[in-house]
């Protein structure tokens, strides 16, 4: 079950959730903080739902608690994280969380594109059959910036100005459809 009424995560929360992500409790394949966020920002916009379960298990890759204590603090943290992404696609207000640039402090969006097609990617036939004109240029900036490419600061900076309207549209897109198509 999901909390309803946490108050948004910290920035400090937010280190604390990155930091155990990097950290050896986790399996090989976890994902970072940027890629789990645009990952379960997929589930929380798109068509098909998982059960925290399943997808706490994808994010962290089996992880490995020190004790309980610390078991209830990351996945309690991981759920607000998802629940944050819920609440602003809601009031319109989404932001994606994404990388600073290890040089020269731009961002880099890559990582969160990526885990936002792996979150696609769950549910391929659903987004296949609704291939449309309207939704592939919703996704055309997350998959622009998903494959990492060089680019001038100018057009990095206007894709990356067309996440958040992108994502809260392709929410919308989604939930005007809800109950109109099988998972």
């Amino acid at each position: 079950m999901l909390p309803t009424a946490a108050p948004h995560l910290t920035q400090a929360e937010l280190l604390r959730l990155d930091a155990f992500m990097h950290s050896p409790a986790c399996g090989r394949e976890a994902m970072s903080l940027s890629q789990a966020h645009g990952f379960l920002t997929a589930l929380a916009s798109g068509p098909g739902r998982l059960e925290p379960a399943e997808w706490l298990r994808l994010i962290f890759d089996e992880p490995v608690f020190t004790d309980g204590a610390q078991a209830e603090d990351i996945l309690g943290l991981a759920l607000r994280l998802y629940r944050d992404i819920e609440v602003g696609l809601e009031a319109g207000q989404f932001s994606p969380v994404v990388e600073r640039g290890r040089t020269d402090g731009s961002y880099d969006a890559s990582a969160w594109c990526r885990g936002y097609q792996s979150g696609m990617s769950l549910f391929p036939e659903v987004w296949a059959q609704h291939a449309s004109a309207q939704l592939s240029a919703l996704l055309s900036p997350i998959h622009t910036l998903a494959r990492g490419e060089a680019m001038d600061e100018s057009t990095q900076r206007g894709e990356l100005a067309l996440l958040a309207p992108s994502v809260t549209a392709i929410h919308r897109y989604w939930r005007d459809r809800a109950g109109r198509f099988a998972d």
